[in-house]
């Protein structure tokens, strides 16, 4: 039976749920709103599947990181709707053309983070574009496991532990499965994501989240919500107005200094997990991996595009024989790993903790003060307002 004594111990990716054959785990949210699993013992056998399939106790991943480029989609509008350069949708539509599905993070119908499936292209556009929260994985696993007994090609997207557990799940490899990962800093609190949400706008009044809006650039981007009455936010009145020379200096991305640079900066609100992370490095257990190429100017400047550039690992052979069908897609060049990793230094390592962790975790709790006021507080975040100062003068 699992037991989650230590929380760094747990990354909440679901496989143990997924793999009880009498329903007897669920997962529950703790106080900082992270995912756990709860297990009835009326209904756990002590089977011990649970603890087989539990990536972290389990942790022997089966390919290393071999080819790394800088990639993107030749199609400037596929190009446009995704969060750098596209890696995701070229992988998708692949799958999709062959009668597939693919599984990746979506919001549900109130804005929660979940892991959902898409089996034709206007339900992919839900699962495109970044989400910074921890997404639910529901009984995706088993999902998935359905359609490649039904011999459909999966193309099944998420963070390194997700994969993790999947792999872990299945138990064996499917040739008709893709897997795909990110260079992945961090997951932060479905709470926390929650209570800036309802302080900004009521729930029933949004149309649109996108975390990387990209109005003023693919590096520039900035966290936008659309009201149903087409207004986009932010707006400088209320809350907002300590905020309005920062605002205009930054060219709308206030909600990005609100809540993504208190995650992406100062390491907040981050799973206990995650600074602990054992899935760090070059070994891998997706066939590829994604993610942001920034310092692209800095060292390979002709492959820079407003729009996006991603990095693209080929870790497995089966990306490589995949990589070689679709590469006429794709715009791309290889790179080296100390220059990938240069600017994705958590590809190798894990985040350190806030030392404010605790401290905001208890006020947001215990509703000592609204999530903005929490933020705003320059006695209690003051390393975060600090950075937050010199990134908007132009350090990145």
């Amino acid at each position: 039976m699992i037991k989650i004594e230590d929380k760094t111990q747990c990354s909440g990716c679901g496989a143990c749920r997924n793999i009880c054959p009498k329903n007897a785990i669920s997962m529950k949210a703790d106080a900082e709103g992270f995912l756990y699993p709860n297990v009835d013992d009326s209904l756990c056998v002590k089977c011990g599947l649970c603890l087989k399939v539990c990536p972290i106790i389990n942790n022997t991943p089966p390919f290393h990181t071999g080819r790394i480029m800088a990639a993107k989609h030749k199609d400037e509008n596929i190009r446009s709707a995704g969060s750098s350069g596209s890696m995701f949708s070229l992988l998708a539509q692949y799958a999709l053309k062959r009668g597939g599905v693919v599984f990746g993070a979506a919001f549900d119908g109130k804005w929660n983070v979940v892991h959902q499936s898409a089996q034709d292209e206007q339900e992919l556009d839900k699962l495109r574009r970044s989400k910074y929260v921890q997404s639910d994985m529901q009984e995706c696993f088993r999902l998935a496991k359905k359609f490649l007994q039904e011999g459909k090609t999966v193309l099944f997207t998420g963070t390194p532990c997700q994969i993790a557990g999947l792999k872990n799940y299945l138990g064996r490899d499917y040739a008709s499965l893709i897997t795909a990962d990110i260079i992945c800093h961090g997951v932060p609190s479905p709470l926390v994501w929650r209570r800036f949400l309802e302080e900004t706008l009521p729930l029933q009044d949004i149309s649109a989240i996108d975390f990387r809006y990209k109005r003023f650039g693919w590096d520039a981007s900035y966290l936008c919500i659309k009201k149903k009455d087409g207004a986009s936010l932010p707006e400088i009145k209320g809350l907002l107005k300590p905020f309005k020379s920062l605002l205009l200096r930054s060219k709308g991305r206030l909600f990005k200094i609100i809540y993504i640079l208190p995650f992406t900066i100062s390491n907040l609100y981050e799973r206990p997990s995650c600074h602990a992370c054992s899935f760090k490095g070059c070994d891998k257990y997706s066939d590829f991996t994604m993610a942001d190429l920034w310092g692209v100017k800095n060292f390979i400047p002709e492959m820079y595009d407003v729009k996006g550039v991603s990095v693209l690992m080929l870790n497995s052979p089966k990306a490589e024989d995949l990589f070689e069908e679709l590469k006429n897609n794709l715009i791309y060049k290889d790179i080296s790993f100390e220059n990938m990793s240069q600017y994705n230094p958590y590809f190798m390592k894990s985040t350190e903790p806030s030392p404010f962790r605790a401290q905001f975790f208890d006020a947001l709790i215990n509703k000592k003060g609204s999530f903005y006021s929490l933020i705003r507080n320059k006695k209690g975040m003051k390393p975060l307002i600090l950075k937050i100062i010199r990134f908007l003068g132009g350090a990145r």
